[in-house]
């Protein structure tokens, strides 16, 4: 593939994106011992007859920045896997500020009584601690807010996965050469107990703290692409924390920018970066229509 000049912007854009290492081995995980973590609650309940809702909010344009050139392909992508995993998938184009408060606060108020989880995804420029709508900045704190604690009753104790496609700042990472030989029993079932408003929020970001995330205009984002591959592969027997492990290798291991003609952006990494206040395993197991 010609490379061209990457867009300098707040979600990256490079021409090039597989690097022609060797691919990485990863032995598909088993679920042996699920029925002994369910008994002794160490897994999220996954009984109810919904998988719940998925939110894909997706900035292509904007008032005043640059067209994300490669978005749709990581919308349309996401839409398929979201699907396939039983989810019942709501999609946002371009949406300004005031809209998306109101669409966040809409699901929130929804009834997710029967739903195991929520999914929200979130594809658009960013910078520190900030992300981009249709027509102004805001803080990512927003996405959260609406469905931590006592803002969304139904969802408590339920896992929240949120997926932020984003930069989040200018630094570039340069990587770096690895050289290898090798390449209790107390039960809480019966009574009332207090959990932290943030419990159960899992956050994975594109990229770490102050720096940028990569994008192909024609092949989508490093991120949202190998998320979806591990998903696809295996969303059906892997606990999530264990599948998102093997979605950061993959960005990390299998992907850099290709610009050789600028010294400045050629041959830059990217490392996704989590953050889990989970209390418990995330399983996605096969709800009975597909059984």
């Amino acid at each position: 593939m010609s490379s061209s000049p990457a867009e300098h912007s707040t979600d990256h854009v490079v021409d090039g994106n597989r690097v022609p290492n060797e691919a990485v081995q990863r032995a598909q995980s088993t679920r042996s011992t699920q029925n002994a973590n369910v008994a002794s609650g160490e897994e999220y309940d996954t009984s109810n007859p919904r998988r719940g809702t998925a939110i894909i909010i997706h900035h292509e344009n904007f008032q005043l920045m640059s067209k994300r050139e490669g978005s749709r392909r990581d919308r349309d992508t996401a839409i398929t896997v979201l699907t396939n995993m039983q989810f019942d998938v709501h999609v946002y184009d371009d949406m300004q500020y005031e809209e998306l408060c109101g669409v966040l606060e809409q699901h929130a108020k929804e009834d997710h009584s029967d739903s195991d989880c929520l999914v929200v995804m979130v594809m658009t420029h960013g910078d520190d601690d900030v992300l981009y709508a249709y027509d102004r900045m805001y803080q990512v704190d927003v996405l959260f807010q609406f469905f931590m604690g006592d803002s969304c009753p139904t969802l408590l104790g339920k896992p929240k996965l949120f997926f932020v496609q984003a930069c989040r700042g200018t630094a570039y990472d340069k990587g770096v050469q690895l050289y290898c030989a090798n390449l209790d029993n107390d039960s809480f079932e019966s009574h009332k107990y207090v959990i932290p408003t943030t419990a159960d929020l899992l956050v994975m970001y594109s990229s770490y703290d102050g720096h940028v995330s990569w994008r192909n205009p024609i092949g989508g984002s490093w991120f949202i692409q190998a998320l979806c591959v591990e998903l696809e592969t295996s969303w059906r027997h892997m606990e999530l924390l264990q599948l998102l492990t093997a979605v950061s290798r993959r960005v990390a291991y299998d992907y850099q920018s290709n610009v050789p003609q600028s010294d400045t952006i050629n041959a830059m990494k990217q490392m996704p970066s989590i953050v889990s206040m989970l209390t418990k395993l995330v399983y996605f197991p096969v709800k009975k229509e597909l059984q």
